[in-house]
């Protein structure tokens, strides 16, 4: 151990350790930062009466790295050297170093805001940056801060940005550590090979790993995505190895201690270790020479507009990569097979949780903690204010924020309790209904993994919780060690309940309408509904889609709660969930629902039909028709109506789109002040200029009645009137003495339709707006047909008129045709009515 590089760079650790407060130390993996440096720290910090804390981001780790210091000092873990993670812990008085997982630090410093029994907090592998690593840092510097100067911080990590570290905390020392004891050979995929999916990673990790036992020497950790693909592996490689004394050892979160303690410790037999993400930091599993990495990860990601998680596949960071190989080169020299090609492209860091996870709790703890603004804390990446925003409204709802985002009673228990806002609520309100013990072990099944082996197509709740509630586990189709730990939980859960409020007698055993109850007060967002009879869709309450197996035992209920579905941005497929009655909806949630009348046009009997609509959130449950006569807001849902429809509901005079058009042209080409006649800007404010005329309208004749013509020009100011005839007036008087309108339809391009003989003796283009826009002509015929269309009458008279008599005189013996339209009358009779003739 004495030749781990950590030690190179010791003395100065400490020397800068005595006259500063922070610190960053980068490390490569192996290089003792996590086992010799801690406890290198005891004899050179004054402790007296306080302690070192340092923070594991995952509760192996934390475990692991503890007892192997305490090994270290030639003692048993709990004395100098201890450890405290989730429903776990093992230290004394006389503990002087405490590694942690970053929640319980979190839950120390809510305790005690100034830390005072603590000398230093190390933050190990901080690179990871969990939503706690995160948030642990940010609270700590503010007491660093304000509260305890003395408050010694220590920042490690073997594949950290110590610039961006730099840029949030300042002029803080940097201690690199640059040895690297042992060599990793890193071997990439073939080019000849390509780069495999999900579905055939599996053969390539089986045919890596049984070449890497032929070729290799020492054991083999084999990085996979999650505990389905070791499960999967697993079977492969017993199957191949069946005649060879290898153990294949499965390494990941939700395994009994005793299992992951054999993965880890040293074995007298070759191993192969198929772990998650779990043994990518701080572990050292002795014997490991060779890793096989498949480059894959399962992430978490919190989808705010459904407010749901989903796991992803994909590819892991370079940081991460490089941690992976390390593991290989801990203790000799080493060999890492990259299950991808050399020339891919990894991003250099994973996304942070801060960007990506659920922050209901991170946002709770804030508000416990006490702030105005979040920049008030120093984080290295901040959510976006519509995040912010959103988890603080799902707070609100919860009843755990005030509407000053200050945190009430039941928000600080809802903390105490450890669990998901959600769930922490259920319980609280499960208390009161009697069903304490009942909501605190479906918290601890919605926590973890499912009880049920291979049963994707069987999403009821209720079954597994009586597996539970029944200890029921003498089946091959439980796992027994998950069912056993999530009793442990619930156990703990009812624990911490029952230290912040009395428990409730029980009134009546659950059922499953009960349960679905305290199911629906943790996920009120979540309740669905089916589209149709024998459909596999629903919508649910938060307005998204869902879909469910066709096989599944709920099929064909109508009413689901759900509490895990695998979240897409259309329609996700439910994996838990609860049947839920209408009548109990109704009856235990009428808070919740909102009734909302809705009016339509029935156009066949020329009348309103009104109902009305109970919603539970966005989910409409159910409607009835209901009486004209009843009393009723018409005004309001008349309006409703409309914006539904259009304004085509309205009855609109030729007078009234006239009016229209000729607003619309002036807001076209030029700027005026004229109100917006556009049909989309009436549409958005028809509550303003309509509802004052709606107020005794009661049936369709009654609508049809009112007088847009009016009711667009009382919108206008009087004085805007005036000026409307004289920029566009409604028509032109043309020399034969007729007033022709003028067609304002195209605002771009107003038309004058007018007889050509009426425009005898007229040889400059009529304009309007000012005389800024000339009109468009439309020279009819006798018989009122376009006979040419132009924009400079002169030009037309000299150019094309000529041609145009010919025609006309053919067709129109009887209309005057002269041969000078310059210097001819002009008129709308014919030869005899004019009492002349054409030679």
């Amino acid at each position: 151990m004495k030749n781990l590089p950590i030690y190179d760079v010791l003395d100065e650790i400490k020397t800068i350790l005595n006259s500063n407060s922070k610190l960053i130390v980068e490390a490569p993996p192996g290089a003792g930062k996590s086992t010799v440096f801690p406890i290198s720290l005891l004899d050179e910090l004054c402790l007296e009466d306080k302690m070192i804390i340092m923070l594991e981001p995952r509760r192996v780790a934390a475990r692991m790295v503890a007892i192997q210091m305490a090994k270290l000092l030639g003692e048993e873990v709990g004395q100098t050297v201890g450890y405290q993670v989730k429903m776990e812990s093992c230290y004394s008085k006389q503990t002087k170093l405490l590694v942690v997982t970053e929640a319980i630090l979190v839950r120390k410093l809510q305790s005690d805001q100034a830390l005072e029994d603590v000398a230093m907090v190390i933050f190990d592998e901080f690179h990871e940056r969990s939503i706690h690593t995160d948030l642990s840092l940010a609270l700590c510097l503010q007491v660093q801060e304000l509260l305890r100067d003395d408050l010694k911080l220590l920042i490690m990590s073997a594949t950290l940005d110590s610039r961006e570290l730099k840029n949030l905390l300042g002029d803080v020392p940097v201690v690199t550590s640059q040895g690297k004891i042992y060599d990793v050979e890193n071997i990439y995929l073939e080019a000849n090979i390509k780069q495999p999916d999900y579905k055939s990673i599996n053969t390539l990790l089986l045919n890596t790993t049984l070449k890497a036992i032929k070729e290799d020497e020492g054991d083999i950790l084999v990085f996979l995505a999650g505990a389905g693909e070791i499960q999967k592996l697993q079977i492969s490689l017993e199957e191949s190895l069946k005649d060879k004394d290898i153990e294949i050892l499965p390494l990941y979160s939700n395994l009994s201690k005793e299992k992951q303690d054999k993965a880890v410790t040293k074995s007298n037999k070759r191993k192969i270790i198929l772990s998650t993400n779990i043994a990518q930091t701080s572990l050292t599993i002795e014997g490991v020479k060779v890793v096989i990495d498949s480059g894959l990860e399962k992430v978490s990601v919190y989808n705010n507009s459904n407010a749901m998680n989903h796991l992803e596949l994909c590819f892991i960071s370079n940081d991460s990569a490089i941690q992976r190989a390390g593991r290989a080169g801990r203790l000799s020299n080493g060999k890492c097979y990259k299950l991808w090609h050399k020339s891919k492209i990894l991003q250099d860091t994973s996304k942070a949780e801060i960007l990506r996870t659920d922050l209901s709790s991170f946002f709770l703890d804030l508000a416990l903690w006490g702030y105005e603004d979040i920049k008030e804390f120093k984080f290295l990446d901040y959510p976006s204010k519509v995040v912010e925003d959103s988890t603080n409204l799902v707070l609100k709802e919860l009843q755990m924020l005030n509407e000053d985002n200050q945190i009430s009673t039941l928000g600080k228990k809802a903390l105490t309790l450890g669990l998901h806002p959600r769930l922490a609520f259920m319980i609280l309100r499960a208390n009161e209904l009697g069903f304490a013990y009942e909501a605190s072990l479906l918290s601890a099944m919605l926590s973890e993994k499912d009880i049920f082996k291979n049963m994707s197509s069987n999403s009821d709740i209720y079954s597994r919780f009586l597996h539970l509630y029944e200890k029921d586990f003498d089946s091959v189709y439980i796992n027994k060690f998950q069912a056993t730990n999530i009793l442990k939980q619930a156990e703990f859960f009812y624990n911490k309940l029952k230290s912040i409020e009395t428990i409730n007698k029980k009134v009546k055993e659950i059922d499953e309408e009960s349960l679905s109850i305290l199911l629906l007060l943790a996920y009120p967002d979540r309740l669905a509904k089916q589209r149709g009879k024998n459909d596999n869709r629903y919508k649910l309450s938060n307005g998204k889609g869902a879909i469910l197996n066709q096989e599944d035992s709920l099929f064909n209920e109508e009413f689901l709660v759900i509490a895990n579905l695998n979240a897409q941005n259309k329609d996700s497929y439910i994996n838990q969930a609860l049947k839920i009655s209408l009548q109990t909806i109704e009856k235990e949630f009428e808070s919740y629902i909102k009734k909302k009348e809705s009016i339509t046009y029935n156009k066949e009997n020329k009348k309103f039909d009104i109902k009305e609509h109970y919603y539970f959130y966005e989910l409409e449950l159910y409607s009835r028709a209901i009486s004209n006569e009843a009393k009723h807001d018409f005004s309001k849902l008349i309006l409703e109506l409309i914006k539904k429809e259009g304004l085509e509901l309205l009855t609109w005079s030729k007078k009234a789109i006239e009016l229209q058009n000729r607003v619309n042209f002036i807001n076209e080409n030029m700027n005026s002040e004229f109100p917006l006649f556009t049909n989309e800007a009436l549409l958005k404010s028809v509550d303003i200029w309509l509802e004052p005329y709606l107020q005794n309208i009661t049936t369709v004749k009654e609508l049809e009645a009112l007088d847009m013509y009016s009711i667009l020009l009382g919108i206008i100011p009087w004085e805007k009137q005036q000026l409307l005839d004289t920029l566009a007036p409604s028509g032109i008087l043309v020399p034969s003495g007729s007033n022709i309108k003028i067609d304002y339809s195209n605002p771009k391009n107003p038309i004058l339709a007018v007889k050509i003989q009426e425009m005898f003796g007229l040889n400059i283009t009529p304009k309007i707006l000012n005389n800024s826009i000339a009109l468009q002509i439309h020279l009819l015929s006798p018989a009122l047909r376009p006979i040419q269309i132009t924009n400079d009458l002169k030009s037309f008279w000299e150019n094309s008129y000529d041609e145009v008599r010919k025609e006309l005189f053919s067709k129109y013996k009887k209309h005057y045709w002269p041969i000078n339209p310059f210097e001819a009358v002009a008129t709308n009779k014919t030869k005899k009515n004019m009492g002349q003739r054409i030679d």
